[in-house]
């Protein structure tokens, strides 16, 4: 009995009583209502949290760029780390040629990704120039697997007025066709390759061609059987699980997408600037060779370069195919008599050029146009509430 002589109450009965009282506090209950009221609401944030909170992918794609940075270290102490280091340093001023050369390929991917656009946007030159500046620098830089750029590249075009809708299925198609006319570039590789005489590489690249001519086959034709319906329903559910309403301004992606095939002359255009670009760079890798010194032709380096990308697009895993692309062209060179060092300074070459281009253009990027983006889904939050 308690002291006002009524008997006590159970902590149930407690709990039960503050539910009935005005004044009562009942944290659970206060909690519940919201998992209740909008179940949606609950789940997705709950869905959020979990994936939000699990870093296992990053973490994973870290350790793996981690693992090919320490590839090109093993490649460089391997290969007389002394010699590399004074064939880079005497070519300094040439490395710097390299790198302005490469503007060349970049631009006429640049003009390549307007003109498969130019259907639905219409915009200058120097938007996409610098849309594809931010797209290759995030693939090259960025801890990141080499498909981050492509949407960043899209993000940018948005920004600048081409709307989410246009900017996403311009994107999908200026990849599809790069992937087409990088298989043409690979092809021409392999011919040159038999002119010249090119040995045991020829069998394994020979299937490479095969492998590369099918997967484009069946790219085409997943997005005519309905890819990218698939893909707008992906993006709804990441829409809702993340409360970005954004997302669902790309709703008729796929629709959108077969609406910039139908202009043919558009696609012939595009098609036929990325296949320059691939050729330009075929032409940097020729400079490159020589500022380090070597006699070798415009038909090895032509080989060297439609193999050596190849190789990067099938390591699209591995952040800016770190070990994997130098180990080719360190093979390739090799194979076509050249010092395994001056092999290797080339494939370094291309290390610095992206190191001196494309981590000050990030920079750039996220001093004008990265903390806009960051805040786009905040922004389109408020504008829907």
């Amino acid at each position: 009995m308690s002291r006002s002589g009524r008997p006590p109450e159970s902590s149930a009965g407690l709990r039960s009583i503050d539910r009935q009282r005005p004044g009562g506090v009942n944290p659970r209950a206060r909690q519940e209502p919201s998992r209740h009221a909008d179940p949606r609401s609950y789940s997705a944030r709950r869905d959020r949290r979990r994936i939000v909170n699990r870093p296992a992918i990053r973490v994973a794609t870290a350790v793996v760029g981690l693992a090919g940075l320490c590839a090109i270290i093993w490649l460089v102490a391997a290969q007389n780390a002394d010699a590399v280091l004074n064939l880079l340093l005497g070519a300094s001023g040439g490395i710097l040629l390299v790198v302005v050369s490469h503007f060349l390929a970049m631009g006429c991917s640049a003009l390549g990704w307007r003109a498969a656009m130019r259907p639905l946007w219409s915009a200058g030159p120097g938007i996409f120039l610098w849309a594809r500046l931010v797209r290759e620098s995030a693939n090259a830089v960025l801890p990141v697997a080499q498909v981050g750029g492509n949407v960043l590249g899209a993000r940018v075009l948005a920004l600048h007025g081409a709307g989410t809708l246009p900017a996403g299925a311009g994107m999908l198609v200026d990849l599809t066709l790069e992937f087409l006319t990088q298989i043409l570039f690979f092809a021409i590789g392999l011919l040159v390759l038999i002119a010249i005489g090119g040995g045991d590489a020829l069998g394994w690249a020979a299937i490479g061609l095969g492998i590369a001519v099918l997967m484009g086959l069946g790219f085409i034709l997943a997005q005519r059987w309905g890819m990218f319906r698939l893909f707008e329903t992906l993006l709804g559910r990441i829409a809702q699980e993340f409360d970005w309403p954004a997302l669902n301004a790309l709703s008729g992606l796929h629709d959108t997408v077969l609406a910039i095939y139908r202009d043919r002359g558009a696609m012939a255009r595009a098609a036929a600037l990325h296949l320059a670009s691939w050729l330009f760079g075929a032409g940097e890798v020729w400079l490159a060779l020589h500022v380090l010194g070597a006699d070798i032709g415009f038909a090895e380096a032509l080989v060297m370069e439609s193999i050596g990308q190849a190789v990067r697009t099938a390591a699209f895993l591995v952040p800016g195919a770190l070990g994997i692309q130098d180990g080719s062209i360190l093979a390739l060179g090799v194979m076509f008599g050249l010092p395994p060092e001056l092999a290797l300074s080339v494939a370094l070459v291309k290390r610095i050029r992206e190191l001196l281009l494309h981590a000050p253009a990030l920079l750039i990027w996220y001093l004008i146009e990265g903390r806009r983006l960051l805040r786009a889904p905040d922004v389109a939050r408020e504008q829907a509430s």
